[in-house]
């Protein structure tokens, strides 16, 4: 017995954004339990921006990008479900300024400290400490 879907009826029901990220959260929750980890992480990476029935995301680099993509099919898949709404769908973009710049030295460990923390300096030079 074949099984008939009739793409143009299937549901499309509004969702406030704060009810997506529940569900978006709950699927990268569902990713570190089953302990796919690189996928979780990627999807943590993005603040995802719901606009209709478009979701927004804008990643540090292109291989996040592709990452995602390849995942795309089942991650629309139960957000569609859960959310009853088969219109979602994503807008990925890449913005390479947000790549994070990493310390690796003492001194640029130090320095993005300091900007965290500016009484940090008061403290080193109070107690005449040393970065090294």
């Amino acid at each position: 017995m074949d099984v008939v879907v009739d793409e143009e009826n299937l549901p499309t029901e509004a969702f406030k954004e704060d009810t997506f990220l529940e569900v978006w959260n709950a699927y990268i929750a569902n990713l570190e339990a089953k302990r796919e980890f690189n996928m979780a992480s990627i999807l943590s990476l993005a603040a995802p921006k719901v606009s209709g029935s478009i979701i927004n995301l804008t990643f540090p680099n292109e291989t996040n990008k592709i990452e995602l993509e390849r995942e795309s099919y089942d991650i629309l898949n139960h957000l569609r479900k859960t959310l009853n709404n088969y219109d979602i769908s994503f807008n990925i973009n890449v913005n390479e300024v947000l790549q994070k710049q990493y310390a690796y030295t003492p001194q640029e460990k130090y320095d993005k400290l300091i900007v965290t923390y500016p009484n940090l300096e008061l403290l080193k030079s109070m107690f005449d400490l040393d970065i090294n």
